[in-house]
């Protein structure tokens, strides 16, 4: 790919991989055989290779895997959870991680003793296909030292408000559960270390979102017609807790759906 001819100055091998992620992404297809990654050509190879080049110089890269693409009016890169605790690694190649989400019914308890973190965690049932998540922890011990954040479901539900990747959250929602600590226990401890793929990974997220129910912002995502975002703004209006915020989102969609109608 043309792609290649801006990344000489890369680790080839790094490089190959991502070419070939590229190529996958190219060529993927939804379940009707159409090409699902229909932005995939508005991209330019330069623009392709930039973006590589901005996630290899944190000292990660770009695999298809804990570092991929999106497309939301721009090329976005997003982490997994993976990445953030790879991008600690490097520094601390010692480091032990515990990152787990908490269903209903679970038996827990969390102390820190003169520095030490101790905690247990009995799992109610492991093979139960309609569990519950009710929280997450994550857990970080290393020669800085030994740290525990949590998050409870008002918590991962705002984080998951702000983020305009909502399809990410539906088919993964475990996982972003996951990278959610991660990525709060980072910004408390080690923000010095993954500061800059985080503010990398937060440019998929609007904050004034929040307040912004999960519902209604799919609702507005959903709509096709300007008709039916009329329709959405009567039947929240009175309700959502952010006016300003509800009429912005309402706006960018109506913008989408203008520009659609004009293509």
């Amino acid at each position: 790919m043309e792609v290649r001819k801006f990344l000489k100055e890369c680790d080839k091998s790094k490089v190959d991989i991502y070419i070939s992620y590229l190529q996958s992404l190219e060529a993927e297809k939804d379940k009707d055989g159409k090409l699902k990654n229909y932005w995939f050509k508005n991209v330019t190879p330069e623009q392709y290779a930039n973006t590589f080049k901005k996630v290899y110089e944190t000292g990660l890269f770009i695999d298809g895997d804990s570092v991929t693409l999106n497309y939301r009016k721009k090329l976005i890169i997003t982490y997994d959870y993976h990445a953030y605790k790879n991008k600690i690694m490097i520094s601390y190649p010692e480091t032990i991680f515990d990152f787990q989400v908490v269903n209903e019914g679970d038996e827990f308890s969390f102390r820190k003793e003169s520095g030490s973190v101790i905690y247990s965690h009995i799992i109610s049932n492991p093979f139960n296909n309609n569990k519950k998540i009710i929280g997450a922890y994550g857990i970080i011990k290393n020669r800085r030292g030994e740290f525990i954040e949590h998050l409870s479901t008002s918590e991962i539900e705002k984080m998951k408000n702000t983020s305009t990747m909502k399809n990410i959250w539906v088919a993964w929602y475990d996982r972003m559960v996951l990278k959610s600590i991660i990525k709060r226990i980072c910004n408390v401890h080690f923000k010095d270390i993954t500061q800059t793929i985080d503010i990398i990974d937060n440019e998929t997220n609007e904050p004034e979102r929040a307040l912004i129910s999960d519902l209604i912002q799919t609702d507005i995502k959903n709509a096709k017609t300007t008709e039916e975002l009329t329709i959405i703004y009567n039947t929240n209006i009175g309700i959502v807790e952010d006016i300003e915020s509800f009429i912005n989102i309402l706006g960018d969609r109506r913008k989408e759906i203008e520009n659609d109608n004009l293509s």
